[in-house]
This record gives structure tokens, sequence and C-alpha cells, in this order.
């Protein structure tokens, strides 16, 4: 029996930045590229907005970015210690 409640048509409670700040969009666009171009590897980005989706409190995106995690094969120790990933002792350097 599953205790997880989801809600059809959840909506986020905050607004959209991009109407506070148009400016976001061109920012996100220039990112989105700087980190496809494969300089940075694609396991340590998706560590990267999981740990932005935590810190902007965000459920949609820590679970959106935990999924995606897993479904790359990360494993639930690495995917668990982005929390505390100052002293976690799955990370290399770089990450």
């Amino acid at each position: 029996m599953s205790t997880t409640t989801v809600q059809e048509n959840a909506q986020s409670r905050l607004p959209n930045p991009a109407v506070l700040v148009p400016e976001l969009g061109q920012v996100g666009q220039a990112l989105f590229k700087a980190v496809g171009n494969g300089a940075i590897p694609q396991t340590t980005v998706g560590l990267v907005q999981l740990r932005a989706g935590q810190l902007v409190g965000s459920t949609y995106l820590t679970v959106l970015h935990t999924g995606n995690l897993r479904k790359a094969g990360e494993t639930e120790e690495r995917i668990a210690a982005v929390a505390s990933w100052k002293d976690a002792p799955y990370f290399t350097d770089a990450e």
C-alpha cells in the first residue's frame, strides 16, 4: 500500500520568474548551451540541477532531477548525498 499522495493538476505556488525577470530566458538559454557542449559531464550537470532544486525548495525540480539521475544510472547513495555533498565520500574533486 502506497502512502504517497499525488495531486492531479498540481501547480506551483511560486510565480513564473520569467514574468518577474524577463532576462532569465536569455540567461537560461546561454547556460543550457554552455552545459550542453560536453565540457561538463552530464552527470555533474544533473547533480547540480538536483542541488539547485533542493536549494530553491522546489519539490518539482527535486523529483524531476532525482528521476533523471536514476534513469542515467546514478546510485541512490550519490543522489541522497547531494544535499550534504561537502563531506560526502561519493563525489570526485571535480564534482
